[in-house]
């Protein structure tokens, strides 16, 4: 078969099935890791096709992981095209709360995985393959206690403009999705007084997904597509809604 092949890791979380589905419908070959066998079990049942998509219980933030990820895609579909990195953690508290176990633990599951899981596949890739990333605006505009969070994204994405020169010259495209919180039934159950019109939902995180992993983004190397929906950073001195929401003309 020559449809592209893709390791897609953090497929467990929410946000990942919307991908799998766009993905998985355009045709491509998928290898959806986690380290959530239950959910995973979940995945294979809703998703898994055999030769087209497929699961693997496996921590990409550890070498041997994701070493073992990519030498699976490459069993099973006899070649590999690229890699979506959707892994990650958040946790959020003001900094006399935050002991350095935590900031080593958002660098690992947020920055580091996305270094050792790049590493494995590297070796695998052609030219016009594809790395996706994932981050939020917060690595550019941090807010009070979310240092951790935002301190590992913003380590993300100059990692990937770095390496973006570097594999480029392969013929390789490494770009990231800057994206804000995901409208899921989770996190409507966890913030029941958010005001939703802020986010975005998975699917349309999906179609840049599918736009970067696509010849469509050939011109991209080392770019940040902002997914941020009506998301905005306010101020209480903005004096009230912006020009044409009720405010003055």
């Amino acid at each position: 078969m020559t449809a592209p092949a893709f390791v897609v890791t953090g497929a467990t979380g929410q946000l990942a099935e919307a991908v799998i589905e766009l993905l998985g419908a355009r045709g491509d070959r998928l290898l959806l890791t986690g380290r959530d066998k239950d959910r995973l079990a979940v995945l294979e049942r809703r998703h898994g096709v055999p030769g087209r998509v497929e699961t693997l219980a496996t921590d990409v933030s550890d070498p041997e992981g994701a070493r073992l990820a990519a030498e699976e895609a490459i069993g099973r579909f006899g070649r590999l095209d690229g890699l979506v990195h959707m892994a990650g953690g958040f946790r959020a508290g003001p900094l006399f709360l935050m002991d350095t176990g935590v900031y080593e633990r958002m660098l690992r599951d947020n920055f580091l995985s996305a270094v050792t899981a790049t590493q494995a596949v590297l070796p695998h890739l052609t030219e016009g393959a594809r790395l996706v990333y994932f981050s939020t605006p917060l690595a550019d505009v941090p807010l009070p206690a979310l240092s951790a969070y935002a301190a590992a994204k913003a380590a993300l994405v100059a990692w990937v403009r770095s390496i973006a020169h570097e594999v480029k010259r392969s013929g390789i495209h490494a770009n990231t999705v800057v994206m804000t919180m995901a409208d899921t039934p989770d996190k409507r159950r966890e913030r029941p007084g958010t005001n939703f019109d802020h986010t975005v939902t998975p699917d349309l995180v999906a179609r840049v997904v599918a736009f970067l992993t696509s010849e469509a983004a050939d011109g991209l190397y080392g770019s940040c597509v902002p997914v941020l929906g009506r998301f905005e950073f306010t101020s209480e001195l903005g004096g009230g809604p912006p020009p044409g929401v009720g405010g003055p003309r």
